[in-house]
């Protein structure tokens, strides 16, 4: 932690710019659609919408967002991750994903000028793990970022989940490395938490999904179970829920400073919240120092957020570590 009266230091700023897309939909908050994008303009409006990156909504879900802004006056640009439908199969897959990108079309056509969708997430189909040729992995991920850039004008990242199991380290280097052979930007996204405790990856899979990202210099998002900043047991889920300064803090060293697995699997386990430490020129955790620089081109280009259903929670927990 820092005791600087300056709130936040410079480093803290540069380490939680634009890091939570809200996901008020998603479980266990589930609001309802109209509150939690009521929720996202009003962050937007307020003393943190610096740590606010975007709003993330099923592509589905458009339709219900076009009627909502139909009663509403969107003073501001509105930046969306836009979550795809998932499948089992990839024929499945590929007829979502054609109803996602129309439903993409429609809402632009509407509200484009106001609205932007600036990514897209979606979890591949199990199918793609069964096949032993690489050829139907990238030929879907250029169909999706593709028909993307086809739909918007432009190329955004495409964020793609893969449904870990006890195979996890084949199964992280087989999506990352493709991921990164179609070279498009696009991201590699990691499932940190849950409901159950079964959810909560152990942090060996953290750290290896952060040294593959690194390896293949794919960039990465974080989705769910990171509400608090530090490692604890959490009560209500029966489960060790992981912290945000931790895993943000692991990918920014390893991405800068190269850390090894076991160095990365120290931060990740780290439950003291004052081996954390920022002031004007970086943070330091355990004598290891990140410049501002370092920070911030990590955040950039590797580290880029993480998914959350709670806003206040992160901003309250770092009251309470006198770190805001």
């Amino acid at each position: 932690m820092t005791t600087n009266h300056i709130k936040p230091v410079v480093s803290l700023r540069n380490f939680l710019s634009k890091m939570i897309d809200y996901a008020g939909l998603f479980p266990p908050t589930n609001l309802e659609l109209g509150q939690a994008f009521h929720n996202f303009v009003f962050y937007r409006q307020g003393e943190y919408k610096w740590m606010l990156g975007k709003f993330i909504i099923p592509a589905k879900r458009l339709p219900e967002l076009a009627a909502l802004l139909d009663d509403m006056e969107v003073k501001e640009q509105i930046s969306l991750s836009v979550l795809g439908a998932s499948a089992e199969t990839v024929n499945e897959f590929n007829g979502l994903f054609n109803d996602d990108i129309a439903n993409v079309k429609d809402f632009l056509a509407k509200y484009g000028a106001n609205i932007s969708v600036d990514a897209f997430e979606v979890r591949l189909p199990a199918e793609l793990f069964k096949q032993e040729d690489n050829a139907a992995y990238t030929s879907l991920m250029e169909n999706v970022s593709q028909g993307l850039q086809n739909t918007l004008g432009k190329q955004v990242p495409v964020f793609f989940e893969a449904n870990l199991t006890a195979d996890y380290e084949a199964e992280i280097i087989r999506t990352v490395e493709n991921i990164g052979a179609i070279n498009k930007g696009c991201g590699f996204k990691l499932r940190t938490g849950g409901t159950e405790p079964a959810a909560f990856p152990e942090p060996e899979v953290i750290a290896f999904a952060i040294m593959t990202c690194c390896e293949f210099d794919v960039p990465m998002k974080c989705t769910a179970g990171l509400h608090h900043p530090i490692r604890h047991f959490n009560e209500g889920v029966k489960a060790n829920m992981h912290g945000f300064l931790n895993v943000f803090s692991a990918g920014i060293m390893a991405y800068s400073n190269n850390l090894d697995e076991a160095e990365l699997l120290e931060v990740l386990n780290e439950d003291d919240p004052y081996e954390f430490t920022f002031n004007e020129n970086g943070f330091v955790w355990n004598d290891t120092e990140v410049s501002n620089d370092e920070i911030t081109g990590s955040r950039e280009r590797f580290m880029l957020s993480y998914g959350s259903c709670s806003f206040d929670e992160p901003i309250e927990d770092l009251k309470t570590m006198e770190l805001l």
